[in-house]
């Protein structure tokens, strides 16, 4: 009885080992690969944004700094999505891209967002802050939760 005991309590912590190897960069935040996350600016309110396309990526660097005077846009889903806190709401990463104009209906303040959740989601369905500037840049959101505010 004992051998094969030991035999499943091995098994047992080799599975639990290999699986903290491949979860443990999500649980600490910086399991996404390939992207990058942005600090945006909007009138002195901020939130932060994963960019996963290369060339919004090159964008959004370059609206950092200051070539040029696009705005981030994408579509709004619950939840901070792992990188966006202390907001409820981000942008999906996979639609995160910049625009130069758009409709005025998703243009607004991160916190009348906040405030108008289920009508942003529900109806509007994506964020769009014509005033939004990208002001820093990270490999993993924790590095811009520490950044001075402005206010």
């Amino acid at each position: 009885m004992r051998p094969v005991f030991l035999a499943l309590l091995i098994a047992v912590l080799a599975v639990s080992v290999i699986a903290l190897l491949i979860f443990s960069p999500l649980l600490l935040g910086g399991g996404r690969s390939g992207g990058k996350y942005f600090l945006v600016d909007v009138l002195g309110e901020r939130f932060v944004i994963y960019v996963t396309d290369a060339e919004t990526i090159r964008l959004a660097e370059d609206n950092m700094r200051g070539l040029n005077r696009l705005f981030p846009i994408g579509k709004l889903e619950r939840g901070d999505g792992g990188f966006n806190r202390p907001w409820s709401w981000h942008l999906r990463p996979d639609t995160v891209r910049f625009a130069e104009f758009s409709i005025e209906l998703c243009d607004g303040l991160p916190s009348y967002v906040e405030s108008e959740l289920d009508y942003w989601v529900d109806t509007v369905g994506s964020y769009c802050p014509w005033s939004g500037r990208i002001i820093a840049s990270a490999d993993s959101p924790a590095e811009l939760y520490s950044m001075p505010s402005n206010k």
